[in-house]
């Protein structure tokens, strides 16, 4: 099932993950010279294929966020929160997908969640998930691996 956005109108934002999907390089053609230059720090970002290739994401995401904060680069800064609401968006369609492994969608529900939560409060977050992966609901999904 597609989402519309306004008006019925499918987003941009959609547009661009079913093309990067695919295995096309997307650049967006409307962002301001300010913006483009830092698209290098971008890139590649959104692969995530375990829980903590998912932290690192994050981690990433919320170092540029400081960085870009910091700088005063309101444009730059707000990239980086349509990065991760689009790993929001990535995580959450294949949590959807039925023809995906369910212990993979489960992954991806979790990690859907983390971006959800480091979007609402970015401050808190990193806290919050030391606590959220010592939860015992937390390791009967997802196992230490043995050592």
């Amino acid at each position: 099932m597609a989402r519309l956005g306004e008006s019925g109108k499918t987003s941009p934002d959609y547009i661009v993950t079913v093309l990067e999907e695919a295995g096309l390089r997307v650049t967006w053609s409307t962002r301001s010279d300010t913006e483009g230059r830092y698209e290098e720090e971008f890139a590649g970002l959104l692969h995530f294929s375990t829980l903590e290739d998912a932290e690192m994401c994050i981690i990433r995401l919320d170092e540029l966020l400081q960085k870009f904060t910091a700088e005063s680069e309101k444009g730059a800064a707000e990239r980086v929160r349509e990065v991760g609401r689009l790993g929001r968006r990535r995580a959450e369609m294949i949590a959807r997908n039925r023809k995906v492994d369910e212990k993979k969608r489960l992954e991806k529900e979790e990690i859907a969640r983390w971006f959800a939560l480091w979007l609402e409060t970015p401050g808190a977050f990193f806290d919050w998930l030391e606590v959220r992966k010592q939860a015992p609901d937390y390791l009967e999904k997802f196992p230490p691996e043995d050592l």
